[in-house]
């Protein structure tokens, strides 16, 4: 019982050091950080066809546009093996073009056909985005997460503004974390630490956040966002 009990005592422990999923600590609430996902529901998210570009951001003033023009590059708007929709959310009727998304033990997830994008309904300018993801090795997602895309914007790349110089490789099948600092037209990618890219580029001042699949599997958590301060 007592070594039950130590191991408790350590579990909680290491809860409480590093945070639980989808939810902010009480240093990131006091450092301005605002929770995009909670976890439990897609509030604060659409997911209707919006228009493509830069890193998870539409570019301002198209948010009205219907059909968003394809990437360079980009795969068919087609799954490979999509995963079936198991709650009445990811089951919902869609507007035309609309992608399906649905939350599953707190993994905001995509599942079914068509292939496209969840975007915020907000629009964020000057911040810093942090990002959990977990896929495949073989995959095709965003924020950009691509082992070899066509035009050569792989994973850590800004696709149509940036390539990164070197490959960077994410950890098929085990959580990864992005952070994307977009501050006037200065754009930097950190994944898992290393920095991919820094570059600048003026065309996206400001827009949605955006997430994206076209190949399964893709998961995501602890999205979060700091608007940074001039």
């Amino acid at each position: 019982m007592r070594q039950l009990s130590l191991i408790s005592l350590m579990l909680a422990s290491l809860t409480s050091a590093f945070g639980a999923d989808n939810v902010l600590t009480k240093q990131e609430r006091s450092e301005g950080w605002i929770l995009l996902f909670d976890g439990k529901t897609l509030n604060g998210w659409d997911s209707a066809a919006t228009p493509a570009g830069g890193p998870g951001r539409a570019p301002a003033g198209n948010a009205k546009q219907n059909k968003a023009p394809s990437q360079p590059g980009a795969a068919p708007q087609v799954g490979s093996n999509p995963r079936a929709c198991s709650t009445p959310v990811g089951r919902a009727t869609m507007s035309a073009g609309a992608s399906h998304w649905e939350v599953v033990d707190g993994l905001l997830m995509p599942c079914g056909e068509p292939a496209g994008y969840l975007t915020s309904k907000e629009s964020y300018k000057d911040f810093v985005l942090d990002v959990d993801f977990r896929t495949g090795e073989d995959t095709n997602s965003g924020v950009q997460i691509w082992k070899a895309q066509p035009q050569g914007y792989n994973t850590g790349s800004i696709v149509g503004t940036g390539k990164t110089e070197g490959e960077f490789k994410f950890i098929p099948d085990q959580w990864n974390h992005y952070e994307i600092t977009a501050q006037d037209d200065h754009m930097i990618v950190v994944l898992n630490g290393t920095k991919t890219l820094d570059v600048h580029d003026s065309k996206f001042a400001d827009g949605r956040i955006r997430l994206q699949y076209q190949k399964f599997p893709i998961a995501f958590k602890n999205i979060k966002l700091k608007l940074i301060k001039n």
